[in-house]
């Protein structure tokens, strides 16, 4: 049954959004503008005294790449992204630091090699213009075809452009493409043809907040990466989404322990969209490009644990009569 604008405005205009919020430490700052240059949604703007300050209107979604840019440790959380009512109310918990390492007797220990790579890896959007060589591209190409999959179907296949033209020539088509989607979401007669064509996770707030920064060209697409690995999966696999995740998951960190910097740009899967850019890139119909990694040497640094949220794990252990749920 096809419903109202009305019936679907708890999704498409929702209520209850609270952005996070950063502050700077005035007497640590030394103004170099890192947590500006690797805020993603563009949150930050420098106030007149040459501090920092979060806009007035911003869209911050607590990713914390501000604080991890800082070389000084001025940036610290006020609040993180949470919704507390309303249709994008999932009952957001607290943001927690990683927990302290312990070992098999519970004693204190340290992070393995493969631990601190998982933990520190965060998302890169600033790189250096210099190529990447083509032995360790190959390598995060192995590590994604090494993956798990379901029956060993190994359902994806890889397209790797570095090709400068071919690269800013995908960008303002997918931009194209991507300022239409904004538009149309911004219409209130107009979003409707976009309801039952994306996904529902496409009208969280945050997701929306991309659309408007890639619309206004304010977040690149492809981030000025010197490489983009196309990441498609045939449709005709299972779960075709899941293992693009998985397959990705080990790019990314293969990525991070070859001293290089990476980004998951969905955004640049828009060329799935268009027909002619999908089938030059390699895809025919029974293929889906899922995501995009964009990759390269990142200008500063970018990495470092920062808090996740922190969903309580229920547990069963023997012994108990039920269910145990941590704090």
């Amino acid at each position: 049954m096809t419903q109202s604008f009305e019936e679907l405005k708890p999704m498409l205009r929702p209520v209850g959004v609270h952005m996070g919020v950063m502050e700077v430490d005035a007497e640590k700052c030394i103004s170099c503008g890192l947590c500006i240059k690797n805020c993603p949604f563009k949150c930050w703007k420098m106030g007149d005294n040459d501090i920092p300050k979060m806009k007035e209107t911003h869209s911050c979604f607590s990713c914390f790449n501000c604080i991890i840019a800082c070389p000084v440790d001025a940036v610290s959380i006020v609040e993180a992204y949470h919704v507390n009512e309303g249709f994008f109310d999932i009952q957001y918990p607290p943001i927690k630091m990683p927990m302290k390492p312990r070992d098999a007797e519970g004693n204190p220990d340290e992070w393995t090699a493969i631990e601190r790579v998982i933990l520190e890896r965060r998302s890169v959007r600033n790189f250096k213009e210099n190529p990447v060589p083509e032995p360790l591209i190959r390598r995060v190409l192995e590590a994604g075809r090494f993956a798990p999959s379901a029956g060993n179907q190994q359902p994806w296949k890889f397209t790797v452009v570095t090709d400068k033209a071919l690269i800013s020539q995908l960008e303002e088509a997918c931009h194209t493409v991507l300022q239409g989607i904004h538009a149309m979401y911004n219409d209130d007669q107009a979003v409707m043809n976009l309801v039952g064509n994306l996904p529902t996770g496409a009208f969280d707030p945050r997701v929306q907040g991309g659309f408007r920064c890639v619309a206004q060209k304010e977040l690149p697409i492809f981030f000025n990466a010197p490489v983009v690995i196309f990441l498609g999966c045939n449709e005709k696999m299972a779960s075709p989404e899941e293992h693009a995740g998985i397959c990705g998951q080990n790019m990314n960190l293969a990525a991070k322990s070859l001293g290089l910097g990476s980004c998951w740009s969905n955004f640049g899967a828009t060329v799935d969209l268009i027909p002619e850019i999908k089938s030059k890139l390699g895809y025919d119909d029974t293929w889906r490009i899922y995501s995009t990694l964009c990759l390269g040497y990142p200008q500063f640094r970018q990495e470092g644990m920062v808090p996740r949220y922190f969903r309580p794990v229920t547990w069963f252990r023997s012994g108990t009569d039920g269910p145990q749920i941590e704090e």
